[in-house]
């Protein structure tokens, strides 16, 4: 436990040293929170409001996941182009526990500067009524939701070994979350076909089905979402093992 919590402080410290970048990110958030409310109230004219409520609760829960989640697959990018994955392999801890904890670290720092703004937000559109079960499947389904992303990340880290530069595989990767995620459009907007290739594929997993879940819980939708969750995070954990074994051996670290 000791050392999870010092990976943590370290993750903490790194937030903390980039407060600029803290800053600069809220004020975009709050940028995009505000163009989202007038665009799709002008969308939704003519709609139940409870409708308005719940497509901005679901963009805004959203925009909270998007700025929580770690983007570790940079960081394994710059410790392998820097030759520091060398001591990180040298410790008693494994690697990817390493980055998990010290992003979660990171994480408790942008959930304090921006996430807190996100979350009044949200309660505030839903007039702080939500029930604590509701709460509860949310809270379980986000902590899995991170783990998926983590792990996912990690996959997409492996390639760094091979290219060096995962600019353009992690680009790839937002295109195909805009797609199949519900990050930036709720689902049930989406045609029948995309709906359908989504629930069988896991971006939609780490974001549009925990919206889904905060705007219409219900116990068999949390099973069936926290299951499929968990098939994935095993999935990619033990994917990413096999794969990290084998690009660890042909690596070649550069810059002396």
């Amino acid at each position: 436990m000791r050392y999870r919590m010092m990976l943590i402080k370290i993750g903490i410290k790194k937030g903390l040293a980039s407060k600029y970048a803290l800053i600069f990110w809220l004020f975009s958030s709050l940028i995009s929170l505000t163009v989202q409310y007038f665009l799709w109230q002008a969308v939704l004219t003519g709609k139940p409001n409870g409708e308005f409520k719940q497509t901005i609760s679901y963009l805004v829960l959203m925009q909270l996941l998007t700025v929580l989640f770690p983007k570790t697959s940079y960081d394994v990018n710059d410790k392998v182009r820097s030759g520091d994955i060398a001591l990180d392999l040298l410790k008693p801890v494994a690697f990817a526990t390493q980055l998990l904890w010290e992003s979660i670290g990171y994480s408790v720092v942008k959930f304090a500067v921006i996430g807190t703004v996100d979350l009044l937000v949200c309660l505030w559109i839903l007039n702080f009524q939500i029930a604590v079960s509701t709460i509860l499947m949310v809270l379980v389904t986000i902590t899995l939701a991170y783990l998926l992303y983590f792990e996912l990340e990690l996959l997409l880290g492996t390639f760094s070994f091979y290219t060096y530069s995962i600019w353009g595989i992690s680009t790839f990767k937002e295109a195909i979350l805009l797609v199949l995620a519900g990050n930036i459009f709720p689902a049930n907007f989406y045609p029948a076909v995309i709906k359908k290739l989504a629930a069988y594929l896991p971006f939609q997993y780490s974001f549009g089905a925990v919206g889904m879940l905060a705007q219409k819980p219900s116990w068999s939708l949390f099973i069936q979402v926290v299951l499929i969750q968990l098939v994935y995070i095993i999935f990619f954990n033990v994917l990413f093992k096999f794969l990290f074994k084998r690009s660890v051996v042909s690596t070649v670290i550069q810059g002396g």
